[in-house]
C-alpha cells in the first residue's frame, strides 16, 4: 500500500507538432523516435500525446495551455521569450539549401539577396519555421520579396509550386526533399545551391511553455539527455539520413554540444 500510495502520476504532455509521425526513416520521424524514447526512458514520469498543429498555431498553443511542448525546434532570441528550451539538442540540421529545378546555369553558391535580386528567383518559404539565424533575419527583412506559405502542409504544397513552376526555388534541407520526393524522376534535374552566410549546423531542442509543467517537463528531458545511452541513441539517430559529409559533420557537432565524450 505504501507503494501505491507513494507513486507519483505522470506528467501529462502534449506534445505539438506540425508533423504527422510515422515510423519511417526521414529526419522528422527520427526525432519523433527519439521523444518515446525519451517517454520510455523517463520510466512512468511523462506521458506524452502527440497534437497536430501548423508551425503558426504551434507557437500560440506554447501560451494558450501550460502543458504544451514543441520539438526539433531551433532556438532563436525571439522564441526564447516565448518557450523554455531545454539544454541538450535532440537534433542536428545541416544548412538549408536553395532548391532549383532545372537551372544548370545557377552557381553552386549564393546569397539570398543575389537568389532574388541578380537571379530574379520567385523563392518559397514556410512562414513559422526557424531557418537559422542568418536565413531567418533576412527574411525578416525582406519578406515581401520571397513567397510564404504557412500551415501543416506547406512544405508539400511549396515542392508542388516548385514542380509546377509556379516558383523557381524552396529553401530547405537537401535530405528532407529527397526522402519526400525520392520516388520522383524529377528530382534528377535538381540543384541543391549553397546559401552563403547560412550556419552549417543547426540544433533542434525541444521546447515547452512558460509554465510550472512546462519548467518541470524540460528538467525531465534534460535529465534523460544527460545519460549517455540517450546521447548515444541521438547519434545514432542521425546514421544513413544524410550524407556521409555531412553525417561525420552533425555527429561531431551533438558530441560537442553534449560536452562529453560519447561512444558510437
Amino acid at each position: 500500500m505504501a507503494n501505491a500510495a507513494s507513486k507519483v502520476a505522470p506528467l501529462h504532455i502534449q506534445l505539438v507538432t506540425d508533423f504527422a509521425p510515422q515510423l519511417d526513416d526521414t529526419p522528422q520521424n527520427a526525432a519523433t523516435k527519439l521523444m518515446l524514447d525519451i517517454e520510455k526512458a523517463l520510466d512512468g514520469q511523462l506521458s506524452l500525446a502527440f497534437v497536430p498543429a501548423s508551425r503558426l498555431r504551434e507557437w500560440k498553443q506554447l501560451h494558450t495551455s501550460p502543458d504544451v511542448c514543441l520539438y526539433r525546434k531551433v532556438k532563436n532570441a525571439a522564441r526564447e521569450e516565448n518557450a523554455i528550451f531545454n539544454q541538450y539538442p535532440i537534433m542536428a540540421f545541416p544548412a538549408n539549401r536553395l532548391i532549383t529545378l532545372n537551372k544548370p546555369h545557377l552557381p553552386k553558391q549564393m546569397s539570398l539577396a543575389d537568389a532574388i535580386g541578380k537571379y530574379r528567383l520567385k523563392v518559397g518559404f514556410t512562414s513559422g519555421r526557424s531557418y537559422g539565424e542568418e536565413i531567418d533575419n533576412y527574411l525578416s527583412v525582406n519578406s515581401g520579396s520571397f513567397i510564404a506559405l504557412a500551415g501543416t502542409t506547406s512544405a508539400a504544397r511549396l515542392s508542388r509550386m516548385l514542380f509546377e513552376k509556379k516558383i523557381d526555388a524552396i529553401i530547405e534541407f537537401t535530405a528532407v526533399f529527397f526522402s519526400r520526393h525520392n520516388k520522383d524522376p524529377r528530382i534528377n534535374d535538381a540543384q541543391y545551391i549553397e546559401i552563403k552566410n547560412a550556419s552549417n549546423t543547426l540544433f533542434g531542442y525541444i521546447a515547452c511553455s512558460k509554465s510550472p509543467q512546462g519548467k518541470q517537463a524540460i528538467k525531465l528531458f534534460d535529465n534523460v539527455l544527460q545519460q549517455e545511452n540517450i546521447q548515444r541513441q541521438v547519434i545514432s539517430a542521425h546514421i544513413n539520413i544524410f550524407d556521409s559529409a555531412e553525417e561525420r559533420r552533425l555527429i561531431s557537432a551533438l558530441k560537442r554540444a553534449y560536452q562529453v565524450p560519447v561512444k558510437e
